[in-house]
């Protein structure tokens, strides 16, 4: 545990308490001298999960050194993920063990009654799986693809996003996001004028796959995603899981 970050989950069953004894002891100790797993206890904390076991916070000294090399660390994680996706290994590998998987987002069909200020939403969700044309995407000459971007806390995670703007059209396939009873996992779709969207997302195995189509998919900035309040919230407030930062022609 000294030489890795304690899995978030270990983290929210230290909070409430439910592990054994000597898992508690130590999660208490790694958390002594771990700053990223500090914040992210932190993180939790704020969203209001109760506290039931406790901790001594390191002096100020030891925790600015903890900083430092921390984020001498994510830097260098930073740029051997960059060197992965240059190479087309993470896009490549997902578009074949993604393809089979049967996942959905929610309310089970088409979102076509999104109401807002100024004008309806101009994009559908296609929920069922057989209705998601994915091979003629990702094949498409004029199809962007674009890698996520792990927050800190979730470096597990790998999905990409094929965009494109001619058919207006956009598919995200992700895996590697842990299941949490208390949680939502949800999309942010930020718009050109930074206008924001939230979309729940269904997490089967892991994984989760979202397919959007319409005249706004050109209008998108960013999508990114955090965890919410089961039944999702009216704007980010938790802990954000990815980001993807989105190219238009």
């Amino acid at each position: 545990m000294k030489h890795s970050h304690i899995p978030e989950t270990k983290i929210v069953d230290w909070l409430l308490g439910a592990l054994p004894e000597q898992e508690k002891e130590d999660v208490s100790n790694h958390l002594k001298h771990c700053l990223e797993c500090q914040r992210l206890l932190e993180a939790w904390k704020d969203i209001g999960l109760k506290e039931t076991a406790q901790y001594e916070a390191p002096p100020l000294s030891h925790k600015e050194r903890i900083w430092a090399q921390a984020e001498a660390k994510r830097q260098t994680a930073r740029a051997q993920r960059k060197v992965r996706i240059a190479s087309g290994l993470i896009g490549i590998a997902l578009a074949v063990s993604l393809f089979a998987l049967r996942l959905f987002v929610p309310d089970g069909g088409r979102d076509d009654s999104h109401g807002r200020p100024g004008g309806a939403y101009r994009y559908e969700i296609v929920n069922q799986n057989d209705d998601i044309p994915i091979e003629r995407i990702i094949h498409n000459p004029a199809t962007k693809q674009i890698p996520i971007e792990p927050s800190a806390f979730f470096q597990q995670l790998d999905g990409t996003v094929w965009l494109n703007d001619e058919t207006e059209e956009m598919l995200m396939e992700i895996e590697g996001l842990p299941p949490f009873a208390a949680r939502d996992y949800q999309l942010w779709i930020i718009y050109a004028n930074n206008e924001v969207k939230g979309e729940l997302l269904t997490i089967r195995h892991g994984a989760a796959r979202i397919f959007i189509t319409g005249e706004d998919v050109k209008q998108f900035k960013q999508i990114k995603a955090s965890l919410e309040p089961k039944g999702g919230s009216a704007a980010p407030t938790g802990p954000e899981t990815f980001i993807v930062h989105l190219e238009h022609e």
